[in-house]
């Protein structure tokens, strides 16, 4: 756990809960969450920024620039942080924005006001959110936590991270959202057993399964979507109007997807109280329905459960098990949201706390929690890592080193070698995700130790060491033994290539035979060509030791062993090359006592 020195009661405690589509801040008074809202009693914030030539506006002020102004109008900055423009250009494929990348892997907007990156439009709302605290407690001190996605990655980290730090906030942790809500819920509640958190926010799916029991909250698994939210459902429902309203002859540009957008998503709120609603866009009127609504947004629905079961299905828990089902995120006030979460889980999912506040109101806890100097009333927190941490070995293939649902924070360090003769460095290519192969996972970075200690392939040690702090970012030490070179990198952002979390585990789950018959069969390659390599050294040295008969014999089990791995057989090599071992053993065996007759006789020779 982390705690700070200063006195707890000069510090403004604050927890944010930085949203898709709305951010909230939240406090503690009188060791009670609060919300705090604006002048207009709003604690609600639209998470939206518009750009003008000398000027920016946030929130509410600038959602009502977004239908005359869409270019300079940021909304639904947190989908876009921390991805590539050829993500983007895939998933978002008209946005109305004009982005490119910068050199850090940041994507930059241009707008009235320059060029606008998407930490500086996170730092602004932050900003915002921070100096609405400090005018209503007349303070500047404050220690906050924020929340974010349980699937962001460590790029998205990192980049919520700088953006608090460019706003002036004083971030002790970044915490994940479904544990917030049950920071709030197991606090409030004093809940005990297995809980799992649904949390469907406007751009990102996440699901937690925690077990509560006497202020431990462990988190035994995390999985999600972080590119599924009710945005995609007001993009379905857009589509559908498109059509059913016949504009098929409307030109499609960024002002009439802004508006049609902007009918979707009123349409789906006033569809959440009624069966029926008018709909009115340019010179067409007519109703949508409830069961159409449904029909069109049923698939991702369905989706969301099946990232449940598959999580369910890695950890072997039995949906029996399960006490509490807590509802978090603003899609889930969509009926068919409730309903199928309640049909797929037997039970009624807790609603009692707003789900748009209970993850604001847990950060505020959380940010309270470790502010405290004392064992009392103390809450332990015990996270996870969302996927395997690792670094790429020789074929091409990764090596865990952190395990996917591994508890946080974390060190695990693990013994690796030269895989060439007298090399004085190595490539670290630190890798994150679950499948055997490097290329099917996410690169992190890659550095070089050098100056290592020369000497044979296998004979040099170096100690690669993962550390995960408790805001999920990642530090990666290399140290060779010998010559005690070090080298401690922080994972470099501007590096990663964005690649859908979620769908990395779904993947693994789905090759992970293939995968596994995949690497033994490559290992057993290079095992195989490794003694080959070392046995034809052997004979150009000391084939005399031997008669033709067995050299004879040798040479026939080589060449089979060389047509098994020609042929990619892994039967056929693991079968040729227990033969090869069968007849080298004793050739070998007269090796090793030549050598040690020559070292006698070398001892001797110095004496006289």
């Amino acid at each position: 756990m982390i705690f700070l020195k200063e006195k707890f009661n000069k510090k403004l405690i604050l927890g944010i809960d930085f949203g898709t589509t709305y951010s909230l801040i939240s406090t503690i008074e009188k060791n009670h969450p609060i919300l705090l809202t604006d002048n207009k009693q709003r604690y609600l914030l639209p998470s939206i920024v518009n750009y003008e030539k000398n000027n920016f506006t946030v929130g509410w002020e600038a959602e009502t620039k977004i239908l005359n102004d869409p270019t300079n109008t940021i909304v639904s900055v947190k989908r876009l942080i921390g991805r590539s423009i050829s993500f983007i250009k895939k998933e978002f494929p008209v946005l109305p924005y004009i982005i490119e990348q910068d050199k850090n892997g940041d994507i930059l907007f241009y707008t009235k006001l320059g060029k606008i990156s998407a930490t500086n439009v996170v730092s602004q709302i932050l900003q915002y959110l921070k100096e609405r605290a400090c005018f209503l407690y007349k303070t500047q001190m404050d220690a906050t936590v924020i929340t974010v996605p349980a699937y962001f990655d460590n790029i998205q980290r990192s980049l919520i991270k700088q953006a608090a730090i460019n706003s002036g906030i004083n971030l002790i942790r970044l915490l994940n959202e479904p544990t917030s809500a049950a920071m709030a819920y197991g606090l409030e509640k004093n809940k005990q057993g297995i809980i799992v958190i649904y949390d469907l926010g406007g751009g990102t799916f996440d699901v937690s399964i925690l077990k509560l029991n006497k202020g431990l909250f462990e988190v035994l698994a995390t999985s999600g979507d972080s590119n599924l939210g009710g945005d995609d459902f007001d993009v379905l429902l857009a589509n559908y109007i498109y059509k059913k309203a016949n504009l098929l002859h409307h030109k499609y540009d960024d002002s009439f997807y802004t508006l049609l957008l902007n009918v979707a998503k009123q349409t789906k709120i006033k569809l959440t109280s009624y069966q029926i609603v008018e709909v009115s866009i340019l010179d067409w009127k007519g109703v949508i329905t409830r069961n159409e609504f449904n029909v069109i947004i049923k698939h991702l629905i369905k989706k969301t459960l099946l990232i449940c079961s598959k999580i369910f299905k890695e950890i072997d828990l039995n949906v029996k098990d399960i006490k509490e089902i807590i509802m978090v995120g603003g899609s889930t006030r969509v009926p068919l949201v409730y309903h199928e979460v309640k049909k797929f889980f037997t039970i009624n999912p807790l609603i009692s706390i707003n789900p748009d506040q209970v993850v604001a109101i847990g950060a505020a806890l959380q940010c309270n929690m470790l502010m405290r100097n004392t064992y009392q009333d103390r809450t332990i927190l015990l996270d996870v890592v969302p996927l395997s941490l690792g670094i790429e070995v020789m074929g091409g293939f990764m090596e865990k080193i952190i395990f996917r649902n591994s508890h946080i924070p974390i060190s695990k360090t693990k013994e690796f070698t030269t895989s060439k003769d007298n090399q004085t460095g190595i490539v670290i290519h630190i890798v994150q995700g679950e499948r055997e192969l490097v290329k099917h996972c996410i690169s992190l970075s890659r550095f070089v130790l050098k100056n290592i200690s020369s000497g044979k392939a296998g004979t040099v040690r170096i100690l690669v060491t993962f550390q995960i702090d408790t805001n999920g970012l990642i530090s990666i030490t290399a140290f060779e033994k010998n010559s005690r070179k070090e080298k401690t990198i922080k994972i470099d952002y501007s590096l990663l290539e964005y690649k859908n979390a979620s769908k990395i585990v779904e993947d693994h789950l789905y090759y992970m035979k293939n995968d596994y018959y995949l690497r033994i069969k490559e290992e057993k390659k290079i095992e195989s060509k490794n003694i080959l390599n070392l046995l034809k050294k052997a004979l150009k040295q000391d084939k005399y030791l031997i008669s033709q008969e067995e050299l004879k014999k040798i040479k026939s089990n080589q060449t089979a062993l060389k047509k098994s791995i020609d042929q990619d057989d892994f039967y056929s090599m693991k079968l040729n090359l227990k033969k090869l071992d069968e007849v080298t053993k004793h050739f070998f065996s007269l090796r090793l006592q030549n050598a040690i007759n020559n070292s006698l006789n070398n001892k001797t020779d110095e004496t006289k």
